[in-house]
């Protein structure tokens, strides 16, 4: 578990909503893997002011000839197989690649799972290391917390720093990245895991992933003030981010497939924060939703 320090946001517009947007679970190299949703994430990360990111790992999916679960047709075909001969140099270079664009806006990245064991059992985490100090990003391991301040700045643009924390601003939010824990195949169980990581914690934001679907849940906690005359509360918001790896995908039989697992939430999860109001709250969207009809434009 890694301490990353505090991560300052100067802004100018008072009314200004943030969103701090997880990307988890991109499985890379995975023929699943939605990579034109991942762009169009990007892509709106990249043209939003207000957005700022950070990976909480399994960001290749990592799996060879040697593990059990490999199927030459779950692979991403563009996968050669000289590419296997320096495979973690490889991804890693794609990875610094994927990110390139939105570096300036991201917050941390951590790994996962998959890329843990990979990366550790071949004595490669230096890839890792490598890929945050290319990005210029710190760190988060397989879960990592830092400060998130606000500072307004009448007519200042935004912009995101890293230092000691600033003398004013308009609030602080500390933020938890913890890949996740866990299998479950239910919502329940899927938020139970998330129930284990807010229970052991303080914090004020609790980001996980690895469960592959998007669940929120405010928990509230009950404590006396510091002379023992009135109950306060504390409120944390976890959220469980989606994944970019298909459960069921044509021609093709994946591992997951083979263990039932549900469909997957595709995208990056979102939260949102309001500075002024000291609030955070979380984005669960769908795209897609319901029959387009014939009149979708209408001219007045």
């Amino acid at each position: 578990m890694e301490a990353t320090g505090t991560r300052i946001i100067t802004y100018g517009n008072w009314d200004a909503v943030f969103r701090l947007w997880s990307i988890a679970d991109l499985h890379r190299y995975a023929k699943g893997m939605a990579l034109e949703q991942f762009y169009e994430d990007r892509e709106e990360i990249r043209r939003d002011p207000y957005s700022f990111w950070v990976n909480i790992g399994d960001y290749c999916e990592w799996i060879v000839p040697g593990d059990k679960r490999f199927d030459p047709a779950a692979v991403d075909e563009s996968i050669r197989l000289t590419d296997l001969t320096s495979f973690a140099a490889f991804c890693g270079k794609q990875i610094i690649s994927d990110f390139q664009p939105i570096r300036k806006k991201g917050l941390g990245f951590g790994y996962g799972n998959h890329d843990y064991m990979y990366l550790s059992r071949n004595s490669e985490m230096v890839i890792h290391g490598e890929i945050c100090r290319q990005l210029g990003l710190s760190n988060l391991g397989y879960s990592g917390w830092f400060d998130l301040y606000f500072v307004y700045i009448q007519g200042a643009r935004v912009s995101v720093r890293t230092g000691p924390p600033p003398p004013h601003f308009v609030c602080k939010v500390r933020v938890l990245c913890y890949h996740g824990i866990g299998a479950s195949a239910t919502a329940g169980g899927k938020l139970n895991a998330l129930k284990r990581i807010a229970d052991m914690v303080e914090a004020d934001l609790i980001i996980t992933g690895h469960l592959h679907e998007e669940i929120a849940k405010k928990f509230v906690r009950l404590f006396p003030n510091d002379i023992c005359d009135e109950v306060k509360s504390k409120t944390t918001i976890g959220l469980i981010s989606s994944s970019y790896l298909r459960t069921y995908i044509p021609d093709c039989t994946t591992y997951g497939e083979l263990k039932g697992y549900a469909p997957t939430s595709l995208g990056a999860s979102c939260a949102r924060i309001i500075p002024k109001k000291m609030r955070v709250s979380v984005e669960i969207a769908a795209d897609n939703v319901g029959i387009r009809g014939d009149q979708f434009r209408i001219v007045a």
